[in-house]
């Protein structure tokens, strides 16, 4: 089976960001009013860092909002980072929204669902850790942090390794047989 079949490609996003500047959002935001999924998650990130434009936390949320909704993965791991309680990144500059890991969890799940690596991550390390709106949950964790790594994703590797020494031989296979499923339901889809 192969990762990439598994596994989020952010060529995209990555090549997209690149062009983002001044002098290219104007053309950026035309696309994402003419409901351009891609051009509004890069609307999201260039309002949320002041990318090209006054940074304005509410206009980076309503566009990342409008693209998560119709099922942009990266759109979707955005907002999870907007509200998850623990924040990293250009994400700990300000805070894009008031944190709830609930509301976290949520978006991460949808990302996470699609392949996206880095919100599999984040959801593995929400579950694993638990907070005052989510859970404790070592075999969620477990699984999607080894969804991460199986496609190469190095933070995921790590962490796989220290939680998986906190957990029961059986909460192993039971979260190895969640992983193995997982991925059977996606090569089938």
């Amino acid at each position: 089976m192969s990762n990439h079949v598994l596994a989020y490609d952010f060529t995209k996003i990555e090549e997209a960001i690149e062009t983002l500047a001044p002098e290219t959002v104007r053309d950026w935001e035309q696309k994402a009013r003419s409901g351009d999924l891609l051009a509004q998650n890069v609307m999201g990130i260039a309002y949320k860092c002041g990318i090209g434009v006054k940074q304005d936390h509410a206009l980076s949320i309503k566009w990342f909002r409008q693209a998560a909704k119709q099922g942009e993965a990266d759109a979707q791991f955005n907002l999870g980072r907007l509200y998850a309680g623990e924040v990293d990144g250009a994400y700990k500059k300000a805070r894009a929204a008031p944190a709830n890991d609930a509301e976290a969890l949520k978006w991460y799940l949808s990302s996470a669902e699609q392949g996206h690596t880095q919100a599999q991550v984040k959801l593995g390390t929400l579950y694993a850790k638990g907070s005052n709106k989510v859970p404790r949950d070592p075999i969620q964790g477990y699984k999607w942090m080894s969804l991460a790594a199986s496609s190469g994703e190095q933070t995921a590797k790590n962490l796989l390794t220290t939680s998986a020494a906190s957990m029961k031989p059986e909460q192993v296979r039971e979260a190895e047989s969640l992983v193995k499923e997982w991925k059977s339901r996606r090569v089938a889809g």
